[in-house]
């Protein structure tokens, strides 16, 4: 199944904002944290 450019898009809209809010986070430990939890999507997307 292939996504359109529009859902593309949009994909890559939630990484960057998810990124950006991890950037923001002073404590080293959120940050961390927040690092994980988007790689865990990631590869939560690559296996659907």
């Amino acid at each position: 199944m292939k996504m359109t450019d529009s859902q593309f898009k949009g994909f890559i809209r939630f990484v960057l904002d998810a990124l950006a809010e991890m950037k923001a986070e002073d404590d080293p430990a959120k940050r961390e944290e927040k690092l994980e939890k988007i790689m865990a999507n990631l590869q939560k997307t690559l296996e659907d």
